[in-house]
């Protein structure tokens, strides 16, 4: 079959774009045959004139309708959204006159969504807005947004046909399912070809959105490609096989003539299908804006049922795209197939999954359409990643009819796999994998424990199932994550402790290989009956000073400690103690019990008997440690840590220091005795034996003792205190070698030398001249992350450095006192700065490189009859309805600049009678174009005319290239001008 390769993205205007096709079509595209005059040509034009605008030339027709619908956008979109009630329709039916009477129309009403778009004159739009607001029946205004199928032509080295149907394991998932005909697909774009031979009979419904009727005749093509991935029909002999080749689909035409597709009537689209028993909605359109009617549409299918799936867009940026980046929309991006995101393709926290997106084959009309050639094409792009997502979902719902939205979308995602870190959701899609990912319908039978049963310690729980895997939960809580069926059993262990003794229930569900479970379930009731824990120590009535050990015996799990009904404590293993100063008491009576507990920390277990004993204790208390962390390596800095206590009277004072597993490392080690009052100490991080301690939390004991009447009271104190001998690393260092201006225009000012911490510290940038004296240092606090230091270009006295080669080290210090220093790395400061310079490209009016009519029964392009034939061409209009125009269009190359300020267009040429003349300017990686304004009345001499300036923000383009359109719109009977020469005096900034 024959092909045409185009790469599509649908975005969020939805207008239909087209990349400039080879120079050698566009020649095609003006007529230079015909030995007429400029009168005769206008006059043909006039006798060929129709009501419905025909379609322009091959390669310009696209981009000169939407150049037209751009240029004539004098009207402005409203949504109003009225308040629900029984009076919503009279308040819907009133805005509608409300617009009429300023000149504008009611354009769609959206009952389901309490929400009229109405259209309305640019100058009255804001006024308007303001009133609506202002009523009580109107809860909001919105403008309306205009959204795009972006199209992009393929790069000419891109490889042969991606096998992207065994890149997402379709032919395997056939084998399970093919797709079932109730489930339906609706593809909401420019309308579907129904009648082409790979998807005669597997159409539906039918809906044209823009004007209410069942016609979906696709002038663009775009609409019937995505339809042939999604759908088109398998095993028949001709052409090629949809990934859910038995699936129907819903035809929903939602562009209109000029290939726009605009909100209002995109949710129009939507709810239609929603409406209408779509099961999945594709959407391989979007925009960078989002968009309130849209919104609404998608949410309103989504609670109905519907899973929408978009696509991400082709702008190989991170910038979400809307309607893929609404809650609930299944966002997708593309992929090479071979481990690589497509390089248009963009991504982000945003996106869901991805699909194949180069290099697929589809269905195209038959009869031609303005971007494919007829019948078969093959495309790049995310809009035809789209449909592999919702086929995907079609054929889960063939294999399991009754799953939610929720859950195809579940599996859908939990079975995508690979290119982590690309942004691209959960990576590509699987479609044989996505089956096994789909929760089950079926329900396990729990063997054990039985109905009745009474239980204790670690309970058995099993049951039978043909699932994948079984969960267990007890009172509705999983016990851990779902566990795999072996042999037909699956089994787990229910740890029993901490948990309250009485009446429990037991359940088990099915779950699939990705652990997405069933909610039909089994259940047994059982009793739980385990035995207290006991108190060991102390013993009744007994007396405790200072520090006192308390322990307990338990069948098993973990015990909390629990004195004076606050828990001070948790041991996690046999034999269960505590060690608690209790000091932190009051002298007297106080009670323990013990309590059990799950390992975890639950402690609703059942609990020991009360035992009470007495306090009589020293109360000695550490006032601080400072610093907390510090590093004993004898740098100098935060080397030791001071502890200061006080004490309530005289007291003999003992320190000791205990490593994380409680053993002494320091002392005990005697301090004396002294009276009432605030001391301190100081620990310098030697451990007994004189060693350093490591890095690690250490526990600082303050013990007293103190004589009175033949007894010896004791009193304890504790603190904690780190120990950290790990200076912070500085990685990822960029930066050397680069060359910053430091004049101040604005224009890479500073140098900023990027890096990453490990933990929070202080950070110094210290800069160097070639002989080795330090210049400058930076010093700013930063947190464990990626980040800078910044330097003006500037010694300490405030001065610009002089040009040269500077040499910088950074120096990271942390709390402890650690230091590490980087490498020696380079810059080099520039006394150069930005100067600002003009150069003017001229071309001949031919070549171009398209030129020709928006609409070719009343507007187009000769070379022939151009007075400055063959160098020149003529542009003529006599349409008299609509928003056509006549025009040419040339690319220039900009000269080499660091920024540009502004692009000024002239052309040199004359006019039969005074006309208008306009220029747009392309914006790259869109469809959209910025309009020198105003447009200017021409003369009948011939001379230069400055048509006028822009700028040029997104119209230079990587390669240097500016797209201009020089065209003759209709405002008048008959419009036209002859151009002999153009040319783009560019202003643009160098350093010099």
């Amino acid at each position: 079959m024959g092909v045409l390769r185009r790469r599509s993205v649908m975005s969020a205007v939805v207008a239909l774009g087209l990349v400039v096709p080879p120079a050698t079509a566009a020649l095609a595209t003006v007529d230079h045959t015909q030995p007429v005059t400029k009168r005769e040509r206008l006059n043909q034009l006039q006798s060929h004139q129709t009501t419905t605008p025909a379609p322009g030339p091959k390669g310009s027709a696209g981009h000169l309708r939407g150049l037209a619908v751009q240029r004539g956008s004098g009207k402005v979109v409203l949504s109003v959204k009225v308040r629900k009630g029984t009076q919503a329709g009279t308040s819907l039916t009133d805005v509608a006159r409300s617009a009429k009477a300023q000149g504008g129309a009611q354009r769609r009403v959206l009952r389901q969504l309490d929400t009229v778009s109405v259209e309305v004159p640019a100058t009255v739009a804001p006024g308007f807005a303001a009133t609506l607001r202002g009523r009580a029946d109107v809860t909001r205004v919105d403008v309306v947004g205009r959204k795009t199928f972006s199209f992009v032509p393929n790069d000419p080295d891109f490889s042969a046909t991606t096998p992207y149907l065994e890149a997402v394991t379709a032919p395997a998932a056939w084998d399970v399912q093919r797709g079932d005909a109730a489930v339906r697909i609706a593809v909401v774009d420019s309308g579907v070809d129904v009648a082409h031979p790979d998807l005669a009979g597997r159409v539906t419904d039918t809906y044209n959105a823009v004007d209410g009727s069942t016609d979906v005749t696709d002038a663009v093509g775009h609409g019937t490609f995505v339809a042939g991935v999604a759908a088109a029909t398998a095993d028949n002999g001709i052409g090629i096989a949809g990934a859910s080749a038995g699936a129907s689909l819903m035809a929903v035409k939602v562009a209109d003539p000029a290939g726009d597709v605009f909100a209002d009537k995109e949710a129009a689209g939507i709810i239609w299908a929603a409406d209408h028993g779509a099961d999945v909605i594709n959407l391989s359109l979007g925009s960078a804006s989002p968009d309130q009617v849209e919104s609404d549409a998608i949410a309103y299918a989504v609670g109905k049922g519907v899973l929408v799936v978009a696509a991400a867009g082709n702008s190989g940026s991170t910038t979400p795209s809307y309607p893929a980046a609404y809650p609930k929309v299944v966002a997708v991006a593309a992929t090479d197939a071979t481990g690589h995101r497509a390089d248009f393709s963009q991504f982000g926290p945003w996106v869901t999954v991805a699909a194949p997106g180069i290099g697929l084959t589809s269905t195209t009309p038959t009869a031609g359409s303005a971007f494919f050639t007829p019948e078969y094409a093959t495309g790049d792009g995310t809009s035809f990643s789209t449909p592999l997502v919702a086929a995907e979902a079609a054929l889960l719902w063939s294999q399991r009819r009754a799953a939610s939205a929720d859950e195809v979308r579940a599996a859908i995602v939990a079975s995508a796999h690979g290119y982590a870190g690309l942004g691209l959701g959960a990576g590509q899609v699987d479609f044989r994998l996505a089956f096994d990912a789909l929760r089950p319908d079926t329900v396990p039978a729990l063997t054990a424990p039985s109905s009745g049963a009474a239980v204790s310690g670690p309970v058995t729980l099993t049951a039978a199932s043909a699932a994948a895997k079984v969960r267990f939960l007890v009172d509705g809580t999983a016990v851990g994550a779902p566990v795999a069926v072996s042999n037909g059993i699956a089994s787990a262990t229910w740890s029993t402790w901490g948990r309250p003794n009485g009446a429990h229930s037991v359940s088990a569900v099915d779950c699939s290989v990705k652990d997405l479970c069933s909610s039909a379930s089994t259940q047994v009731a059982v009793t739980l009956s385990n035995a207290a824990p006991v108190i060991t120590s102390p013993k009744p009535s007994q007396t405790v000073s200072g520090s006192a050990t308390f322990t307990a015996t338990a069948p098993g799990g973990a015990v909390a400690f629990v004195i004076d009904g606050v828990q001070r404590g948790l041991d996690t293993s046999a034999p269960f103690s505590l060690t608690y100063p209790v000091s932190a008491l009051s002298d007297g009576t106080h009670s323990v019990k013990a309590v059990s507990c799950s390992t975890a920390g639950a402690c609703a277990g059942p609990s020991s008997a009360a035992v009470s004993f007495k306090n009589q204790s020293l109360h000695p208390r550490i006032v601080s440690v400072s610093p907390v962390v510090f590093s004993p390596n004898a740098d100098g800095r935060s080397d030791s840590t001071k502890v200061t206590y006080s004490l309530p009277d005289t007291e003999t004072v003992v320190y000791v220091v205990r490593n994380s597993a409680g053993t002494a490392v320091r002392g005990p080690s005697g301090l004396g005795t002294f009276p009432a009052g605030t001391r301190s100490f100081v620990w310098n991080g030697l451990l007994n034996g004189g060693a350093r301690a490591t890095s690690g939390t250490y526990r600082i004991e303050l013990v007293t003792s103190r004589a009175i009447s033949g007894a010896t009271l004791k009193g304890s104190a504790v603190s904690y205190a780190r120990v950290d001998q790990a200076a912070p690393t500085i990685s990822s260092i960029t930066g050397s070698g680069s060359t910053f201006y430091p004049y101040p225009d604005s224009y890479r000012d500073t140098f900023t030398p990027v890096f990453t911490l490990n933990e929070s510290a202080g950070v110094t940038l210290t800069v160097r001249n070639g002989s080795g004296a330090v210049v400058r240092t930076v010093t700013g606090s930063r947190t464990a992350a990626r980040t800078s230091l910044t330097w003006n270009g500037r010694n300490t006295a405030g001065a610009l450095v002089g040009a040269g080669t500077y040499y910088w080290t950074l120096t990271a210090q942390d709390g402890a006192g650690n230091r590490r220093t980087s490498a020696r790395y380079s810059v080099l400061v520039s006394s150069k700065r930005l100067v600002t310079k003009t150069a003017t490209v001229t071309k001949n009016g031919n070549p171009f490189t398209w030129a020709g009519g928006s609409d070719s029964s009343c507007s187009g392009a000769s070379t022939s009859v151009s007075d400055f034939y063959p160098t020149g061409v003529w542009l003529g209009n006599v349409c008299s309805a609509g928003l056509e125009l006549a025009g040419a269009t040339y690319r220039f190359t900009a000269p080499a600049a660091v920024s540009y300020s502004s692009l000024k267009i002239e052309a040199y040429g004359f006019s039969m009678t005074p006309s208008h003349l306009g220029a747009g300017f392309t914006r790259w990686g869109t469809v959209d174009y910025t309009f020198t304004s105003p447009e200017i009345v021409t003369g009948t001499s011939a001379g230069w005319r400055t048509i006028g300036s822009v700028s040029p923000a997104a119209l230079v383009n990587a390669s240097r290239l500016v797209e201009a359109t020089v065209y003759v719109p209709n405002y008048y009977y008959e419009n036209d001008y002859d151009i002999g020469k153009v040319r783009l005096t560019v202003t643009y900034k160098v350093l010099a």
